[in-house]
C-alpha cells in the first residue's frame, strides 16, 4: 500500500531462501532482559506490558494474515498477561486498518513481520514497533515501513501511532522493517532500537532522545516520534570488511542484544547471509554513542536464528547460533560462542540432537535450532536456552515439530538435565498433528512476573494456516506441562484469515 511515512522528523532530529522457510529475521532472535546487564535501568515500563499493570503480555506477528479481503496484509494479536499468566480473554488484534494506525491494509504488505518493544515515550506503558517490510510507499514497492503502537492503560491502542520509512536512500526493495531489536545500547537509560533494511544492506540504529522528547512531550499534547537514526552498512564476509559501500548481496538480516563484553551495556549482533557467495555469518557491534556502534567481530557461521545469555554465569553475554542444516551435525546443531571483554569469541561449543544427555536422537532434516530463545527458566541466575525443531517427527507423524530446553551451568550449556516437549508430551492440550511445525519460532517469556521464564512454542501450520502457540511454565526444576495451555486462532477470533499464530513473536532483546 501507498503510506505517508514520517522520515520528515528523522531528518529533523538527524530488529525467507529467505522467507518462511529460510533466515525468518526477528522471529528467531531472542535475548533475556537480564543479559543486557543494563549500568541502569531503562526508564519507563518494561518490554511488552502494554497496559502498565507489571505483567508481559505476548505479541503475535501475523504478517502472512489476512485483512478483509487483503490476503497477506498481516496483522498483529495481543494476549495479556496476568498473575495466572497469559489471559487468552483479554486479546486484541490490530492491523492497518485499526482506526489511528496509519495508511491501510493492503496485499502483500506483511504488517507484522518484525516486533520489538518499550516504552519510547517513558509513561509507563510498554509500546510496540511493527515492520511491514513489503509496504509499498512513496519510494517504490517494498521499500517498508515501521509503525509504533502506543501502550495505555486499556493496553495498545492506534490512536496517534505513527509509521515511519527508511531514514535515507530509501527506495524501492529495500526492505526496512524487515527485523527489529530494542536495548538501551548506549547505556544512557533510555531504550534504542535497531531497524534493518536488507535490500539497501544497511542497518539503522535509532536514538531514543529522551529528555529531549519529555519536554517536547510537555509542549504538546499529542504523541512525539521523532528518533535519531544512525545508519550503517552491514560489513558481511571478510572479505567485503573493508569495503566503502554498503553490500545488498548481504541480506536476511537476524538482529540480537547481549553484552557480550562484560561492559554492563548491551551490544548489538546481527546474522546476515551473503547470497552471492553464499556465506552466512554474525557480526558483533559495542561501545554504542551518538555516531552509532564500533565494529567488534565478525564470525563466518551458518546462522538460522540467534540468541544472546549468560550460560555459564561468568558475567558475559554468550551467542548462541542456530544451524538448521546439516553442516555441523546431523539433523542441525547450535554452536555457542563464549562471550569475553575483548569480543574474540574464541570458545565454542557444538550441541546437537546425538549431543550427551539430550533426548531422542537426530535425524537428518529435523531442523534442530531453526529458533532460538534465551532467559532463565528455573530461576537459578544462569540462562537457558530453548531450541525449535520444526521438522521433528512425533509418533511417526512429520514434520510435527519439537522444542527443545538446554539448562545453563558454571561449565556452560549441555544436554544434561535438557528437555523435549511438543503437543505429544503428557499434559500438553492438544495432539501432534502431522505439519503442525511446532518450534518455527520459540520464546521465553514471564507472563505471570514469577521470575521463571515460560516457554512459549508457536506452531504456525496447526489446523492448516490458522496457528496455535503452546505455554508451558517454567520451575525450579524447568518447563512443566503443569498448567500448561494451547490456543490458537479459535481462541484468539482469528480463524480462516492464515493468521499463522506463532510463525512470529515479539520477544525481548
Amino acid at each position: 500500500m501507498k503510506v505517508r511515512v514520517i522520515s520528515r522528523a528523522l531528518a529533523v532530529t538527524a530488529v525467507t531462501a529467505l522467507g518462511a522457510a529460510g533466515m525468518t529475521a526477528a522471529a528467531h532472535a531472542a535475548v533475556a532482559p537480564a543479559t543486557a546487564q543494563a549500568a541502569v535501568r531503562a526508564a519507563g515500563a518494561a518490554p511488552y506490558d502494554f497496559n502498565g499493570d507489571g505483567y508481559a503480555d505476548l505479541a503475535l506477528g501475523d504478517p502472512y494474515g489476512t485483512v478483509g479481503s487483503y490476503t497477506t496484509a498481516g496483522f498483529v494479536t495481543i494476549v495479556n498477561g496476568s498473575s495466572a499468566g497469559l489471559n487468552t480473554a483479554k486479546k486484541q488484534v490490530i492491523s492497518q486498518n485499526t482506526t489511528g494506525v496509519p495508511g491501510t491494509a493492503e496485499a502483500g504488505d506483511h504488517f507484522g513481520f518484525s516486533l520489538t518493544s518499550l516504552d519510547y515515550d517513558e509513561d509507563g506503558y510498554a509500546d510496540l514497533l511493527v515492520g511491514a517490510p513489503d509496504e509499498d510507499t512513496t519510494a517504490g514497492a517494498n521499500a517498508g515501513s515501521e509503525t509504533i503502537l502506543w501502550g495505555s492503560p486499556s493496553g495498545l491502542t492506534g490512536t496517534g501511532s505513527a509509521a515511519m520509512g527508511e531514514p535515507d536512500g530509501a527506495g524501492a526493495a529495500h526492505r526496512f522493517g524487515y527485523s527489529l531489536v530494542s536495548a538501551d545500547f548506549d547505556g544512557d537509560g533510555h531504550t534504542d532500537w535497531v531497524d534493518t533494511s536488507p535490500g539497501d544492506g544497511f542497518f539503522w540504529p535509532f536514538k531514543n532522545p529522551g529528555p529531549a522528547l519529555q519536554a517536547r512531550k510537555a509542549a504538546q499534547s499529542a504523541k512525539v516520534f521523532a528518533p535519531t537514526a544512525q545508519p550503517h552498512k552491514v560489513r558481511g564476509s571478510k572479505r567485503k570488511a573493508v569495503s566503502a559501500a554498503a553490500d545488498s548481496a548481504v541480506t536476511g538480516f537476524i538482529p540480537a542484544a547481549g553484552d557480550v563484553n562484560g561492559d554492563s551495556k548491551p551490544d548489538l549482533i546481527i546474522g546476515w547471509q551473503d547470497t552471492e557467495d553464499p556465506t552466512y555469518g554474525f557480526d558483533v557491534w559495542d561501545d554504542f554513542n551518538d555516531q552509532g556502534p564500533s565494529f567488534a567481530n565478525e564470525m563466518i557461521t551458518r546462522v538460522d536464528s540467534l540468541a544472546v545469555g549468560d550460560f555459564d554465569g561468568d558475567g558475559y553475554g554468550d551467542v548462541a547460533v542456530g544451524g538448521a542444516d546439516e553442516s555441523n551435525g546431523v539433523g542441525g546443531h547450535v554452536t555457542v560462542y563464549k562471550g569475553d571483554a575483548d569480543v574474540t569469541l574464541g570458545t565454542t561449543s557444538t550441541i546437537s540432537q546425538n549431543s550427551a544427555g539430550m533426548p531422542g536422537g537426530a535425524v537428518a532434516g529435523d531442523r534442530f535450532g531453526y529458533s532460538l530463545a534465551a532467559g532463565d527458566v528455573n530461576k537459578d541466575g544462569e540462562y537457558d536456552l530453548a531450541v525449535g525443531v520444526p521438522y521433528r517427527s512425533i509418533s511417526s507423524l512429520a514434520h510435527a515439530g519439537e522444542a527443545f530446553v538446554l539448562y545453563g551451568a558454571a561449565a556452560g550449556l549441555g544436554g544434561t538435565g535438557s528437555q523435549a516437549v511438543s503437543q505429544d508430551t503428557a499434559g500438553v492440550p492438544g495432539a501432534a498433528e502431522a505439519g503442525d511445525e511446532v518450534g518455527w519460532t520459540v520464546n521465553l517469556l514471564n507472563p505471570n512476573a514469577d521470575g521463571y521464564a515460560d516457554l512459549i512454542a508457536g506452531a504456525p501450520k496447526e489446523n492448516g494456516t490458522d496457528g496455535a502457540v503452546s505455554v508451558l511454565p517454567g520451575t525450579a526444576s524447568g518447563v512443566t506441562a503443569t498448567g500448561s495451555a494451547t490456543f490458537g486462532a479459535g481462541t484468539l477470533g482469528t480463524s480462516g484469515k492464515d493468521a499463522q499464530l506463532g510463525v512470529r513473536q515479539g520477544r525481548i532483546g
